[in-house]
């Protein structure tokens, strides 16, 4: 009997999977295609697959899409939210910034919870936690009665200043769920996340609520697949900070979960440019629907206190810093009004697919592009598993040829280039625009189309290298088999640093400390694979968001809180541009931060020790087009599975592969590392 860890990533188009033998160091990959909307039975169809027996499963690790998914194309719960009176309209309002100051036609998406369903009671606490006003009681209960009749299938509830207070929150959770009954989930902001900020904290518990059925009744379905499989253990469950945490953790808090997939990319990308020598790297995973990019520097990823599922949904747990657009192998191309080419952010997604797939779509996507262009092979594409049809591919093009009066190679080589355009802007956007240099930088690429387009990307960034893994169609599944679980921890500071009462700061920490034991010790985590990791929020006094900063201990003189203010001028200045030098004056603690770790070992796949020359891994040539050739050109076609360490294949050249395809274009040389990642030297652009 073996002790696999598996793990399952899926995606809009694609389910991954990866099981990790730790005694024999050997790893096993399956890709196939998502079932929306019974994801369930993707991962089943993984499983069967690979032909794991449910006995040699040791742990079962998942990440998905599916929180995400259910925000953006409102398919979660009828939910309703309790507030303070007179605060009913904080949710609708949101914030006044919008994505584009100069589009009076743009209507803000509607709010998780419409207005009808939020009502109002009588409380009120200070910005102390004084009582102001009593919590009524009366009022809970009419509001709990109009829940029943309106048929609410989960409250949230969120009272103004709680963060400081939460009596009112926990005495109105016990009336709800008395009123109610054990059908309804109800969940307050100060349990969920005690931060400042009405808007965002009301906008975080408000989300939860509205996922919490969906995802119940997702792992309720999961739970059962597996066991009636035949796996009896815990499934884990991935979330935005980069961690892992149990389905039972993820049912009282599934808000934690958006972007569960992207986030075990960056740790995958992250590892594995570990291995390859690079402790500074921007992952690139792209698949069939998106494109994620995110930057870790010295080996740590870049962590948002906030993030926006949706604009105006912000979400306030730390999550991983990433940038998800539009831009996958689905992504369909189209003629605006303008007579312009452009791509997305409309998918085909898994059903009905690309145009090349026959199953009904005849718009013209990028793997249409990629296809025409010679660069997949239709014999082989994804295992030979998928049929892929060039002539649909063409006639899907030349239609977009044709409006704008362009070749259909050329209509071809366009797709791509707008593509990779947004794809640049968005790897711009996590590095440059917050003062980081991507030529110092390596670009690490996953996901089954991040390999194709890697290198030209990195070309137009002015970065030197690209490493794609063996297993890079899987990297969110590979990165899931080494993420941590962590579970994070907070309380409100709000105090101007120079008034910092350090014993009180030190009992916070120690509260965040004991409750971060503890939930370690429910989740059986052992002690010699506990760690607790320190941080503090801080921002300029009167402003509104913050920067977190690292600590190696409690903060406990008056040095230390000039050290936090130091360092954190020197991060704002190299993020911003610029700083305010007037002492501790002008900088705010806002929260204390505490992250509960449990350390889960790297996967440690055994290195082979044969080399060999690229020539043994040649299996033929054919035509393909490259844009600063104009043409299609004799390509040499190389068979990944066969590359051995030390074997070095320059471009032009194309490396096939079950879950993916690598582009070596001309000018650019991959070479075949020790653990048999592809290292491509870029060459500069002209």
């Amino acid at each position: 009997m073996r002790n696999l860890t598996v793990s399952v990533d899926i995606g809009g188009t694609f389910t991954d999977l990866v099981a990790y033998d730790a005694e024999e160091r050997q790893i096993q990959t399956v890709k196939v295609p998502s079932t929306p909307p019974r994801f369930i039975e993707g991962v089943m169809n993984a499983l069967d697959k690979a032909g794991i027996a449910a006995a040699d499963v040791g742990a079962f690790k998942h990440g998905s899409t599916i929180a995400t998914n259910a925000i953006i194309q409102r398919r979660g719960a009828k939910a309703g939210l309790v507030t303070t009176r007179g605060m009913r309209d904080v949710l609708g309002a949101g914030r006044a910034n919008r994505p584009d100051l100069f589009n009076s036609n743009w209507d803000p998406s509607p709010a998780l919870v419409p207005r009808r369903h939020i009502l109002e009671v009588g409380e009120r606490v200070d910005y102390l936690g004084k009582v102001m006003t009593p919590l009524n009681e009366d009022d809970v209960r009419v509001a709990a009665r109009k829940f029943r009749a309106r048929e609410i299938e989960s409250v949230a509830v969120a009272y103004l200043n709680s963060f400081v207070n939460e009596d009112h929150e926990r005495r109105t959770k016990e009336i709800l769920e008395e009123e109610l009954g054990e059908d309804v989930f109800v969940c307050t902001s100060a349990e969920v996340l005690p931060e400042l900020r009405e808007f965002e904290r009301t906008s975080t518990v408000a989300a939860n609520a509205y996922l919490a059925p969906v995802i119940g009744r997702y792992l309720d379905g999961l739970g059962a697949a597996l066991r009636d499989w035949g796996y009896p253990g815990e499934v884990f469950v991935t979330h935005s900070g980069g961690g892992i945490m149990s389905a039972r953790a993820a049912r009282e808090v599934p808000a934690r979960i958006c972007h569960s997939g992207p986030a075990g990319g960056v740790i995958g990308g992250k590892r594995v440019g570990e291995l390859a020598g690079f402790e500074n790297v921007i992952t690139f995973d792209m698949g069939g629907t998106s494109a994620d990019l995110s930057l870790v520097e010295k080996g740590v990823p870049s962590i948002a206190s906030e993030w926006r599922v949706d604009w105006n949904i912000p979400i306030l747990f730390p999550a991983i810093d990433l940038v998800a657009i539009g831009a996958g192998g689905g992504t369909i191309a189209w003629v605006d009004e303008g007579g312009s080419l452009r791509t997305g952010p409309q998918s085909a997604g898994a059903d009905p697919g690309p145009a090349c797939l026959g199953k009904g779509n005849e718009e013209p996507t990028v793997t249409d592009a990629q296809l025409y262009l010679g660069r997949l092979n239709p014999e082989t594409y994804l295992g030979g598993d998928v049929k892929i049809d060039v002539d649909l591919a063409e006639q899907a093009i030349a239609k977009i040829g044709e409006q704008l009066g362009l070749s259909t190679p050329e209509a071809a080589d366009g797709i791509i280039r707008i593509a990779n355009d947004s794809m640049i802007t968005a790897a711009r956007l996590i590095s440059v625009e917050r003062g980081y240099d991507p030529r110092d930088y390596a670009l690490v690429a996953g996901g089954g189309a991040g390999p194709l387009h890697a290198v030209e990307i990195a070309r137009e960034l002015q970065m030197k290298s690209v490493v794609v893994p063996l297993a890079a169609g899987l990297t969110s599944a590979v990165g899931i088999l080494s993420v941590d679980l962590r579970h994070d921890f907070v309380r409100p500071v709000l105090t101007q640093a120079r008034e910092v009462d350090l014993d009180d700061l030190g009992v916070k920490y120690a509260q965040l400390l004991e409750e971060a034991d503890q939930v370690l010790e429910a989740e059986k985590v052992p002690e010699e694979r506990r760690t607790l990791e320190l941080s503090i929020d801080v921002r300029y006094y009167g402003q509104t968001p913050y920067l977190n900063l690292t600590l190696d201990a409690v903060p406990a003189s008056a040095e230390d809180l000039q050290t936090i203010v130091a360092r954190y001028n020197d991060q704002y200045e190299r993020e911003f541009g610029y700083r305010l030098e007037e002492g501790v004056s002008q900088v705010e603690i806002v929260n204390a931060r505490v992250a509960a770790i449990g350390i889960t070992d790297p996967a440690d796949v055994r290195v082979p020790e044969e080399t060999g020359d690229a020539a043994e891994a040649l299996v033929g040539s054919r035509d393909v087009y490259f844009a600063e050739v104009g043409d299609h050109q004799s390509t040499s076609i190389y068979a990944r599975a066969k590359l051995r360490s030390g074997a070095e294949v320059n471009g032009p050249a194309v490396i096939d592969h079950d879950e993916t395809t690598v582009l070596v274009p001309p000018g650019a040389t991959a070479t075949v590392d020790e653990y048999l990642n592809l290292v491509i030297t870029v060459k500069p652009a002209n």
